[in-house]
């Protein structure tokens, strides 16, 4: 089965778009570590369902350096508790402090790899489909700009990679040496991608880009499954919403620390989370399901 057939990818555009948008609701009021590392694990093994963690891999070590720094920063900065755990040069490390960290780092994680997962899911021509009616020209200079980034990374490499068969290498030599090997490659970099600029820019003109209003096709089906989605997403970020708001998501560190272990209503809304990210997996193993089911009956 392909894996643009199946899961998130199969759904229509819309609603594939509302769903990551819901879970980044969710990830923002999850403020608690029961929660947190909930949202963490499962938009973690999302990503290695989707394409066996290759998109993380690329970013992975940046991510979790990020993700270090916040654990290891916060708690210098946080003096607002009672729970020392110990003195660093004279100030005290305090529980709240460190447990906040754990929280904004395991939330930051979880928002990268949930838009690792959007990327693959959210495709440029899908992006220009759900906004090119609405705003087109925002829509079309998002879509260059969400390309910008990979697309130049691929073209430094291919240029580099002519470059050292001429001897220049910006890993090589001295510092002045260098960074003059650097700035021809971005000298080459820029004199591609604008000349590449203008032939885009041209085509479009002749094309009658803009010119009037134009009709369009839609290659994409709203389906049950799509509505299921928004339902799943509308009434999800409800609950995000209120638990946030009734502070059923959030531990509480200041004036005093709560315990850590739910109880009461915090185990409904863990549950709407815990539904909520699991919801994709579900997805992908019914459709696995029918797929090796109809292999076999064949």
């Amino acid at each position: 089965m392909s894996r643009t057939k199946r899961g998130l990818h199969a759904l229509h555009p819309l609603s594939a778009f509302l769903y990551y948008v819901g879970g980044a609701v969710f990830i923002m009021a999850g403020q608690h570590p029961v929660f947190a590392a909930c949202t963490f694990v499962l938009v973690f093994v999302l990503n290695g369902i989707q394409d066996h963690f290759a998109a993380l891999k690329k970013w992975g070590r940046w991510y979790a350096a990020a993700a270090f720094l916040i654990v290891i920063l916060t708690p210098a900065f946080h003096r607002r508790g009672t729970h020392i755990l110990f003195y660093f040069r004279d100030n005290p490390v305090l529980l709240e402090g460190v447990i906040q960290g754990v929280i904004a780092a395991l939330s930051l994680l979880a928002l990268l790899f949930l838009f690792v997962s959007f990327n693959q899911v959210i495709t440029s021509e899908k992006f220009l489909f759900l906004f090119s009616r609405v705003v087109p020209q925002w829509a079309l200079l998002a879509m260059l700009t969400m390309r910008f980034v990979p697309l130049f990374q691929r073209r430094l490499h291919d240029i580099g990679l002519v470059q050292k068969t001429k001897g220049m290498s910006v890993k090589k030599g001295g510092f002045l040496s260098r960074i003059e090997s650097a700035m021809k490659l971005l000298h080459i970099l820029l004199e591609w991608s604008l000349e590449e600029a203008l032939q885009t820019a041209d085509s479009m003109k002749a094309r009658g880009y803009g010119i009037e209003r134009r009709s369009r096709y839609s290659p994409y089906a709203f389906s049950a499954i799509d509505a299921v989605v928004l339902a799943l997403t509308a009434a999800g970020g409800v609950c995000a919403i209120f638990g946030y708001a009734l502070g059923d998501t959030v531990l509480t560190t200041s004036p005093v620390l709560e315990p850590v272990l739910l109880s009461g209503r915090e185990w409904f809304y863990f549950s709407v989370y815990l539904f909520y990210f699991a919801f994709p997996m579900m997805i992908e193993g019914r459709e696995r399901w029918r797929w090796h089911f109809s292999k076999s009956t064949k």
